[in-house]
């Protein structure tokens, strides 16, 4: 196509992704105040620290291909699947990974924000201008529709991989990152991968209580019940592991 004298060769195509879609809940609001420097900063850090971690000067190389897009409270993180079945289980291992640093940062100590989002398989295709594909979409749709609790869901597409689990001896098996809610939802254990963290999810929790929290002391319907159910899940995922320094930070709404 000729648009203006510019030639494009029209050689564009989808390829089968790995895609996560996450939404920092609270972004909206947080521009409404008179000081945004805040959350502002707070949001560039929170982007650019997990920029990093992928970096290639981080020498981590399972990472080097994984891409992050992201445009105001929304986060596209991606990784092209192999066609190779151990590979393919190692690649959606990797983005597990990425999309759970980047919960670990959110939820810490160092910013106290809450994340909801979805992962699923399916055709995509992202460059430095464009992101596109219905991968995308059906993410977009697991985050708006489905999550409705600060979690991370995890599509049936992504389940269904789970047959196939032959890795390299340094890899982990991805249906460790894998729990299913009250609701039948199966959601990311992003803490799968932290440990020693009931200080730092403790102190993170006491801010988004102070932020979120009205004048009379008292929480909206719908917060209230995203932090409890955060504090369900730290608390049920700290006790299940046997680190004895981390026993007495436990969440509490009091």
């Amino acid at each position: 196509m000729n648009i203006r004298g510019a030639v494009d060769n029209y050689d564009r195509k989808t390829t089968t992704h790995i895609v996560a879609y996450l939404d920092i809940l609270g972004v909206a609001s947080r521009m409404k105040i008179d000081n945004q420097i805040e959350p502002l900063n707070k949001l560039y850090n929170l982007y650019k620290h997990n920029i990093d971690y992928i970096g290639k000067e981080k020498g981590i190389e399972r990472y080097a291909d994984i891409r992050y897009r992201i445009f105001s409270d929304n986060i596209i993180i991606a990784k092209e699947l192999s066609s190779d079945k151990a590979q393919r289980s190692c690649d959606i291992e990797n983005l597990f990974y990425c999309v759970s640093n980047f919960s670990h940062s959110a939820i810490g100590d160092g910013v106290g924000w809450l994340l909801r989002g979805g992962i699923t398989i399916g055709e995509f295709y992202i460059n430095d201008t464009i992101i596109w594909g219905s991968a995308l979409l059906r993410a977009y749709e697991l985050e708006n529709t489905i999550a409705n609790y600060p979690r991370i869901v995890i599509d049936s597409s992504i389940l269904a991989e789970f047959d196939s689990r032959k890795k390299p001896s340094d890899y982990t098996d991805p249906a460790d990152f894998v729990r299913k809610d009250f609701d039948g939802i199966h959601y990311l254990n992003y803490m799968n991968t932290w440990h020693f963290a009931g200080q730092f999810v403790k102190n993170g929790f006491e801010k988004m209580k102070a932020e979120a929290k009205k004048p009379d002391g008292t929480y909206s319907d719908k917060i209230y019940q995203k932090l409890v159910w955060h504090m369900n899940y730290i608390n049920s995922e700290l006790d299940k592991k046997n680190e004895r320094k981390d026993k007495k930070y436990r969440l509490t709404m009091d």
